[in-house]
C-alpha cells in the first residue's frame, strides 16, 4: 500500500477504461480471454473464408494465411444517440465512430456524465491513417461527386479525431491528436496526465484506435516477411516467428488521484511516472528499426520520474510482437534496466499473442491489462507460449514471461507495474503503474433500500439496458455501489427506467420481474409540486425508517419536536417516526376524507395529532428538496397548509410550529364534534335535506363535485345522515375528536385572531401555495389578514377548487404527496378537470396504514417516480454522506445501425465477419503453449 510519506501529488488515477479488441468487445471479456490464456485471433476455414468474399484462388493459395484480429461490426454505428444524420455516418471514418463509442463506455465506467462534471474534460488521442476514406469513399464516384473529396478528406482526417469525441460529448477541455504510430496510445496517455498536473483539464479521456479497411480475415506471407507463417503470434517465444495483423480500440479516462478519492471513484490503477523520447539515430540500422540505447532510456526515465528503482517493478507488458529481432532488442532493453544489483524478478506479459499487432491501440491494451491486473490481483498467462526465446533465456530468473494464471496479491509494499509502446520510428514511451491506494473498509451504513435508475436514447435500449443490469446483479457486492454509479454517473435521457432494491438478490429479482421495474418513455423535463395531507391518514410509526436512516429527515422532525415541546410541553410527534404498529386501518375512502379525521385506529387528542402530521409534512418536504426536487407550486389539505406556509418562507418554523400548536389547544378545549363524507354536491345536498343550518351542521370540506364532507355537533351530524341513509345517500361518518372547518370552532377565533396578531409576521411565498379558504393562490391582503387563520379554521376546505386551478395554472406538473397514503391524489383522479394523462404523475410518498411497504422503500419509489415523470433530482445530494462507491456496471446498449458505402467496384472493400475463434485452432502444439 502508498506509504504515507510519498507525496501523491503528482499522482494519476485510472478511474474509467473501456475497449474493444479482437474477441473481445469488451474489457470485461477482454481480461476473462487473458486470464484463460486464449486468444481472440479470427481463424477461418475455406468455405468462411469463401462465404466472406475472399476470392477463390486467394483461399487456395499456399502463401495465404487465414488468421487476423478482427473487430466485429465495424461498420455499424448508433448514430442517433450522438446526433449524426445517416449521411454523415456513412462519411465518417469508422475509426472515428468506434472511439466515440469507446469513449463514451470509459466514461460510463468511471461514473462520469460529462453534462454534469464539474470541471474541464480534455481529449487525447490517435488514430490510423482513413484506409476506408482512401478504399471506400474515394473508390465511390457518386459519393465523391455528392460530397467532393476536400470533404470527404475532412470529414475522415485522423487529427481530428478527439475533436469529434469533443463536439459530440460537448466537452469543452483540450482536445489534442497525438501521432506517433505504435506509441500513439500511451504517448496520449502521458500527455493526457502532464495536462492534468497542469490544470488544464480536470479529468481526461486518452486512447487510439486502428482499423483497417477493407477489413480481410488473413494475409499472404512470404520469406523474410515480419508476419506469422502459421497465424499464431509467439511472443517472446523461442518459436516466434512473426506478428498478426489486428484492429482494436481503447480509452482510458484519467483524474488527479486526489480528486479521485475525495469524489469516491473507483479507482483501478494509479499511474506515478511516465516518459515520451525518441531513439535518435546514432546505434540504429534504419529509420524503422529499434535501438536498445533509446528503449532503455525511455524505461529509466519513467521510473525517475515516478520516483521508483528498478527493483520495486514487479511486472512490465511489454511490447514486443512476436518478431523474433524486435522482440530480442527489447529484451536486451530489459535486461539493461533489470539486470541491476538488486533486482529479484520481473514478470513479463504482453497483448499481441491475444490480438494481434494493433497498431496505435497497442499501447492501451496494455496498459488495460496491467490495469486490471493490479485491479484483480492476478497476472494472466502469456498465450502460445513453450520457452523463452535465447536472448530472455540469458536472464536467468531476473525476466520470467507468466505462463498461468498467477495470484498477485497486495503486498508490504505497493505493486508496481511498467507498459512499454515503441513506435515505427523511435518514438517511445514508458508509463509505470502502481496499485490504487487501499479503500477504507469502514463505510456508513447504507439504505435500507437503493433506487435504481436508468435510461437510454430509445425504448429499445432502455430494454435491453435492464436486461444487460438483471445479469449483472448477480455479481454486485453491494446494491448501494450500483445505485450510486447509474445516478451520479450516467447520462439520463427520455426513455427511464426504475426499481427499487433491498440487496443484490432482489435486485436480480426486480430486474427481471416487469412488474417490479417501473417504464416511461418520451419523457420531457417537468414540474414538482408537492401536496401536503392533513389529519386523517396518520398511523404510529410511519416514518419510523426515515427517520432512522435519513439525517435531513431526523434534523427536521427533532427540530419540529423540540419546538412543540416549547409550546406544549411534550412531543407529539414521536408516535409517528418511532417503530411502525401492526395491523390496523385501511385507506381513507375514495368518496371523501374529513380534513380532521383520525384514522381508522380510534380518535387521538387534537394537541397530538395536528402537531404530528405537521412535522412528518414538513420533514418530508425538506428531504425532498433536499434531494433536489424543488417544488415549483404546493398545495396543503387543513392542517397541511401550515406546512406548506414554512416550506413556502411565509412563515418561519418557529412562527408554523407556534400557530399550530395555539390553534390545536383552543381546538381541543371546545365540546366534541362529528364529521361526516357525503357523496353529493353542496347544492344536491341541501336540496335533498333544506337548509344544513337547521341540522346546526356546516360544510367542511368540497372535495370534488360530488364530494363533500358535512361537520357539527354529533346530535345534529346524526340527524344528517339518517335523513341521508332514508333517501337512499350513503353518508359516512368519520372519526374525529371535533367538528373542524365549521361554524362550532367560531367560540376560538377570536382568541386565534388576536394571538396571531400579536406572534406572526407573515411574508409573501418564495414558492407560490394556494390557500384552504378560497382554493386559490394565498394573496398579500389574506397574509397581511391576522384573522385570516381563524377563517382558514372555520370555513370550508376549497380543495376541488384547489384540483381545478391547479389544472388549469400547472398543467403537466408532478405532485408528489406528502404525508401517508393516497387521499389527496384520490381526489385529484376523482376530478373532472384534472385530466387522466396526468394521474401516473401523482406520487405517494409514504405508504398508507395497510400498504405492507416500509416506508423508506416508499420514500424511495416516490424520488424515482418524480425523475421517471422528468423531474430534476439532484442525485449528488441524494447520495451525500452515503460512502458509495462507483462500480463497474454494463455500459450503454448501442442500438447499431450499418452506415458503410462501398466502393463502385464491388468486392474491393470487403467487410468480414469476426467468424468463430475456433473455426480454424492453432495446432496441439501451440494449444499447448496456450495451457
Amino acid at each position: 500500500m502508498t506509504t504515507p510519506e510519498r507525496d501523491t501529488s503528482h499522482d494519476i488515477a485510472i478511474v474509467g477504461m473501456a475497449g474493444n479488441f479482437p474477441g473481445a468487445p469488451d474489457i470485461g471479456e477482454f481480461w476473462a480471454d487473458l486470464c484463460a490464456g486464449r486468444d481472440g485471433i479470427t481463424r477461418m476455414g475455406p468455405a468462411e473464408l469463401l462465404a466472406a468474399g475472399v476470392p477463390p484462388e486467394l483461399v487456395e493459395d499456399p502463401a495465404f494465411v487465414a488468421a487476423s484480429g478482427l473487430l466485429s461490426d465495424v461498420d455499424r454505428f448508433d448514430a442517433g444517440l450522438f446526433g449524426f444524420s445517416r449521411s454523415e455516418a456513412e462519411l465518417t471514418d469508422p475509426q472515428h465512430r468506434l472511439f466515440l463509442e469507446c469513449s463514451w463506455h470509459a466514461l460510463e465506467d468511471a461514473g462520469v456524465d460529462p453534462g454534469r462534471f464539474d470541471g474541464l474534460v480534455g481529449v487525447f488521442a490517435g488514430g490510423a491513417p482513413s484506409t476506408y476514406l482512401l478504399s471506400n469513399l474515394l473508390q465511390n464516384d457518386d459519393v465523391v461527386l455528392a460530397n467532393g473529396p476536400d470533404h470527404l478528406v475532412l470529414q475522415n482526417e485522423k487529427d481530428l479525431l478527439p475533436s469529434r469525441v469533443s463536439y459530440a460529448l460537448d466537452l469543452t477541455g483540450p482536445s489534442v491528436s497525438v501521432q506517433s504510430c505504435s506509441s500513439t496510445a500511451l504517448a496520449a496517455v502521458a500527455a493526457g496526465c502532464s495536462s492534468l498536473l497542469a490544470g488544464e483539464s480536470d479529468l481526461v479521456i486518452a486512447g487510439a484506435v486502428s482499423v483497417i479497411v477493407p477489413q480481410y480475415p488473413g494475409y499472404l506471407h512470404h520469406e523474410g516477411s515480419e508476419f506469422s507463417p502459421d497465424g499464431v503470434s509467439r511472443v517472446l517465444d523461442a518459436e516466434a516467428n512473426g506478428k498478426i495483423p489486428g484492429d482494436g480500440v481503447g480509452a482510458v479516462v484519467l483524474r488527479r488521484l486526489e480528486d479521485a478519492q475525495a469524489d469516491g471513484d473507483r479507482i483501478y490503477a494509479v499511474i506515478r511516472g511516465w516518459a515520451a523520447l525518441h531513439e535518435g539515430r546514432k546505434g540504429r540500422q534504419g529509420f524503422g528499426v529499434p535501438g536498445v540505447p533509446g528503449q532503455t532510456a525511455v524505461m529509466a526515465e519513467a521510473m525517475a520520474v515516478a520516483g521508483v528503482d528498478p527493483a520495486e517493478i514487479d511486472h512490465v507488458e511489454v511490447t514486443a510482437m512476436g518478431t523474433p529481432f524486435g522482440d530480442a532488442v527489447e529484451i536486451m532493453a530489459l535486461q539493461k534496466v533489470f539486470g541491476v544489483d538488486g533486482v529479484e524478478r520481473v514478470t513479463l506479459g504482453s497483448t499481441d499473442g491475444n490480438l494481434g499487432h494493433i497498431n496505435q491501440a497497442g499501447g492501451i491494451a496494455r496498459l488495460i491489462k496491467a490495469a486490471l491486473a493490479l485491479h484483480h490481483e492476478k497476472l494472466p498467462p502469456a498465450v502460445h507460449f513453450s520457452a523463452p526465446n535465447q536472448r530472455l533465456a540469458a536472464s536467468g530468473d531476473k525476466l520470467a514471461v507468466v505462463t498461468e494464471l498467477t495470484d498477485w496479491p497486495r503486498g508490504e509494499r505497493p505493486r508496481l507495474a511498467g507498459v512499454n509502446a515503441h513506435g515505427y520510428g523511435g518514438a517511445d514511451v514508458h508509463v509505470v503503474i502502481e496499485e490504487a491506494p487501499a479503500e477504507d473498509v469502514e463505510r456508513p451504513t447504507a439504505r435500507p433500500h437503493q433506487l435504481l435508475v436508468w435510461s437510454a436514447h430509445t425504448a429499445e435500449a432502455a430494454d435491453a439496458a435492464t436486461t444487460r443490469l438483471a445479469a449483472d446483479a448477480e455479481q454486485w457486492v453491494d446494491p448501494a455501489d450500483a445505485a450510486y454509479t447509474l445516478q451520479c454517473g450516467r447520462k439520463a435521457f427520455g426513455h427511464r427506467r426504475t426499481a427499487v432494491v433491498s440487496s443484490s438478490a432482489d435486485a436480480v429479482r426486480a430486474l427481471s420481474s416487469a412488474s417490479r421495474v417501473l417504464a416511461e418513455s418520451g419523457v420531457s423535463t417537468r414540474r414538482a409540486g408537492f401536496l401536503l395531507a392533513g389529519v386523517g391518514e396518520q398511523y404510529d410509526g410511519m416514518a419510523g425508517g426515515l427517520y432512522a436512516s435519513e439525517p435531513v429527515f431526523r434534523a427536521a422532525i427533532d427540530e419540529c419536536a423540540a419546538l412543540f415541546r416549547e409550546h406544549l410541553g411534550f412531543d407529539p410527534v414521536a408516535r409517528l417516526v418511532g417503530a411502525r404498529t401492526a395491523g390496523g386501518g385501511g385507506l381513507a375512502a375514495l368518496l371523501g376524507r374529513a380534513p380532521e379525521a383520525e384514522a381508522d385506529g380510534g380518535p387521538a387528542d387534537t394537541v397530538v395529532v395536528q402537531p404530528g402530521v405537521f412535522a412528518v409534512d414538513y420533514a418530508l418536504g425538506r428531504l425532498l428538496t433536499a434531494w433536489g426536487v424543488q417544488p415549483a407550486v404546493l398545495a396543503g389539505y387543513s392542517v397541511g397548509e401550515f406546512a406548506t406556509a414554512a416550506l413556502a418562507g411565509s412563515l418561519t418554523l418557529q412562527e408554523a410550529t407556534a400557530l399550530v400548536a395555539t390553534r390545536a389547544k383552543l381546538i381541543s378545549a371546545l365540546p366534541a364534534g362529528a364529521m361526516a363524507a357525503v357523496p353529493l354536491s353542496e347544492s344536491d345536498l341541501t336540496g335533498l335535506v333544506g337548509d344544513l343550518a337547521a341540522f346546526s351542521v356546516d360544510v367542511a370540506a368540497v372535495n370534488g363535485p360530488r364530494m363533500i364532507v358535512v361537520s357539527g355537533p354529533p346530535e345534529g351530524v346524526t340527524q344528517l345522515t339518517e335523513k341521508l341513509a332514508a333517501e337512499g345517500v350513503p353518508a359516512r361518518p368519520l372519526r374525529t375528536t371535533h367538528a373542524f372547518h365549521s361554524r362550532s370552532l367560531r367560540p376560538a377565533a377570536a382568541e386565534l385572531t388576536a394571538w396571531a396578531r400579536l406572534n406572526l409576521k407573515p411574508r409573501a411565498p418564495e414558492t407560490p401555495y394556494l390557500s384552504n379558504v378560497t382554493g386559490l393562490p394565498i394573496t398579500e391582503k389574506q397574509l397581511k389578514d391576522p384573522g385570516y387563520w381563524a377563517e382558514h379554521m372555520c370555513r370550508p376546505v376549497q380543495f376541488a377548487t384547489m384540483i381545478a386551478h391547479l389544472a388549469a395554472e400547472w398543467p403537466g406538473t408532478a405532485f408528489a404527496e406528502l404525508g401517508a397514503g393516497q387521499s389527496l391524489g384520490s381526489m385529484f383522479r376523482g376530478h373532472p378537470d384534472f385530466p387522466q394523462s396526468s394521474w401516473a404523475h401523482l406520487v405517494p410518498t409514504l405508504p398508507g396504514e395497510a400498504d405492507p411497504k416500509q416506508d423508506t422503500e416508499s420514500a424511495a419509489d416516490a424520488l424515482g417516480r418524480l425523475w421517471l415523470s422528468g423531474v430534476d433530482v439532484d442525485w449528488q445530494s441524494y447520495q451525500d454522506g452515503r460512502g458509495a462507491r462507483k462500480t463497474t456496471l454494463p455500459g450503454y446498449a448501442f442500438q447499431r445501425d450499418r452506415y458503410w458505402v462501398e466502393p463502385t467496384a464491388a468486392g474491393s472493400a470487403t467487410v468480414v465477419p469476426r467468424g468463430t475463434r475456433d473455426a480454424a485452432e492453432p495446432s496441439d502444439a501451440d494449444a499447448g503453449r496456450a495451457r
